[in-house]
């Protein structure tokens, strides 16, 4: 027998107003075990607010508790019937938990009556459907009814299993009550295969839980210790647990724990010849098995009545499906014929023919289409291979043609300067001395663009190391002396430390190449350009500031939304551009996880911030 009867309903709220189909089921689950005819009123209430609610998923709980609560009171025949209702509401009204609820009841019926195969079918059911729902209560109460039909059916190995698994999940949520009715049931398989001390150490368990258990588990667990100090021959220990159980067993009212305790007791007192003792409850033993055979004879008969009328309205249902089935039959028979009659000679010769050519044409169109699929797979993999080529020169003339244009502009205007012979031998070493330097830089630029060519060319990925972040920030600004010279700019750069980030190190370089050119392009004359650092938890970050005109929203939020080469503006000094630096930058902080943001106050400033991986 089990005892997991108790149907919660989802949500109790402490705070459940009273007069409420909640406030009802929970008062009714608290007198379950206790108050049979108190339970029943509370529910009796609850019934009556869900019907003239018209609530079927209220109405549905209230007998999925009454079949709870008169299975507690022993009445299974009554207990069936609201289960099966509960089971066609549910099902009607795609309750799912609902459902498994009443499959796990009738499943309890059966098991009473011995048909433990059928019943661990409606429990498997239950617990299929609780697993996909993630209810952890319902799984813990359908493993430990299927344990207890699978120890029915003497497969003690099976249930020992069922019932270690509903013990861990029920310490895992706290499940208490589950969870001791698992110890209980450990330790009655331990009692059956003789581990006597194992079955004490779990009864002991459930008897000494911080937390209370309720009479009926109080009960069997004080049983199976009477029994299993019994069978150890402590009969001291045995008479003591046995009173206790018999005590907590007629308070509960439960006809079949009071059965099970007075028959220890009396084999306790006959061991101990004390055979007054022993006939007394021999005779408690007899009259509450009598009553528990005798209502089992009743409850049978009722569940033998109710299975004949389920069948028979099973059997009244296939009858008239039946009927009416032959009845469409004969009409669509019929017309068939009369169609047939009169269009079978007609299609069988075009059939016929027809069949034959169409086989020969379809197996002519396969061979056509299979050859036709081949060279479109092929065309269709070259096109891919020589689109991905083509995109890829296009980006590496783009990027040559926009980052050498700024470097080489800048030689040719120091060579220009350096034609005027107006120019002192202090003047022409210094021009000399500063054309060195822009070489030196425009060729730094060109090497930085060749290796990122070649990484193209060859389709090499995109390669992550720690980088030197204010290094590349050097020798961009040593690239632009030139620009930086004619504007009478000059950088303020400032940093501490090394600043260290993780990425590419070529594209890095034309990321800070093209915007610190940008600050260059918009800086007004006499001006400065700011270039700092800052970080925050996955971010490091640098900072680019001119004091040029600054942008409007609507030109950052272009700027930060185009994914195509922007319309290039002229700068202060009417450079030209080509529209392709930003685009670029775009690209390369996508691929390398870094992030853009700008700042700008119209008239007054404008502020890049690239931010890059941390390293």
């Amino acid at each position: 027998m089990i005892y997991l009867l108790a149907y919660p309903n989802q949500v109790f709220a402490a705070f459940s107003p009273k007069d409420s189909i909640d406030y009802y089921l929970q008062e009714s689950k608290k007198y379950s075990y206790t108050d049979f005819q108190k339970a029943k009123l509370y529910l009796y209430k609850a019934d009556k607010i869900a019907r003239s609610a018209q609530d079927k998923n209220s109405i549905a709980n209230v007998m999925l508790q009454l079949g709870a609560n008169y299975y507690i009171n022993g009445s299974y025949d009554i207990a069936l019937k609201n289960y099966i209702k509960a089971a066609v509401i549910c099902e009607a009204e795609n309750n799912k938990l609902g459902l498994a609820k009443a499959l796990m009841g009738q499943g309890l019926i059966q098991q009473v009556y011995g048909r433990d195969k059928e019943a661990l079918k409606n429990f498997k059911k239950s617990i299929a459907i609780c697993r996909v729902l993630n209810d952890a209560q319902y799984t813990v109460k359908n493993l430990l009814n299927i344990g207890v039909s699978q120890s029915n059916l003497s497969q003690f190995d099976e249930a020992y299993r069922s019932f270690l698994e509903s013990l861990k999940l029920g310490e895992q949520y706290q499940l208490t009550n589950d969870s001791q009715m698992a110890r209980n049931k450990l330790a009655n398989i331990h009692f059956i295969k003789n581990n006597l001390d194992s079955a004490t150490y779990y009864y002991q368990k459930v008897i000494n839980d911080s937390q209370k258990p309720n009479l009926w588990e109080e009960a069997f667990a004080l049983s199976g210790l009477s029994e299993t100090y019994l069978k150890a021959g402590n009969y001291s220990l045995a008479e003591d647990y046995g009173l206790r159980s018999f005590k907590a067993a007629k308070m509960v009212g439960a006809k079949w724990d009071i059965a099970r305790s007075s028959e220890i007791l009396s084999k306790v007192y006959f061991r101990q010849k004390n055979f007054k003792s022993a006939y007394h409850y021999l005779m408690i033993n007899k009259k509450y098995n009598d009553l528990l055979f005798a209502e089992s004879k009743i409850r049978e008969v009722n569940i033998l009545q109710l299975e004949a009328k389920e069948a028979e309205n099973e059997k009244l249902e296939a009858k008239a499906e039946t009927a009416q089935q032959k009845l469409n039959n004969i009409r669509i028979f019929v017309g068939c014929i009369i169609l047939l009659f009169l269009s079978l000679s007609i299609f069988t010769y075009y059939y016929y023919k027809y069949n034959k050519q169409r086989g020969k044409f379809y197996k002519e169109i396969d061979i056509k289409n299979r050859e036709i699929e081949s060279q479109q797979s092929l065309i269709t993999s070259q096109n891919i291979v020589l689109e991905e080529l083509n995109q890829t020169k296009n980006r590496i003339f783009s990027i040559l043609s926009h980052d050498l244009k700024t470097p080489i502009n800048s030689l040719i205007q120091v060579i220009e300067l350096n034609k005027q012979n107006d120019l002192t031998k202090e003047e022409q070493l210094f021009v000399f001395e500063q054309l060195q330097k822009q070489v030196e830089g425009t060729a730094l630029v060109l090497n930085n663009l060749l290796r990122w060519a070649n990484s193209q060319i060859d389709g090499t990925s995109i390669i992550f190391e720690k980088i030197a972040l204010n290094q590349i920030a050097e020798e961009s600004i040593s690239s632009f002396y030139a620009e930086v010279a004619k504007k009478k700019v000059s950088f303020n750069h400032s940093y501490n430390n090394d600043i260290f980030i993780k990425a590419d190190i070529g594209q890095t370089r034309i990321i800070i190449q093209n915007i610190i050119a940008n600050a260059v392009k918009f800086a007004p004359l006499n001006s400065h350009i700011e270039i700092f650092y800052s970080s925050d938890d996955h971010y490091q970050k640098i900072h680019i500031k001119d004091f040029g005109n600054g942008l409007n929203q609507q030109k950052i939020e272009e700027i930060l939304s185009f994914n195509r080469r922007l319309s290039s503006e002229k700068g202060t000094s009417m450079e030209e551009g080509t529209g392709l630096g930003l685009l670029l930058v775009k690209q390369f902080l996508i691929n390398n996880k870094g992030q853009l943001n700008i700042k700008s106050i119209e008239g007054e400033m404008t502020e890049f911030i690239i931010s890059f991986l941390k390293d």
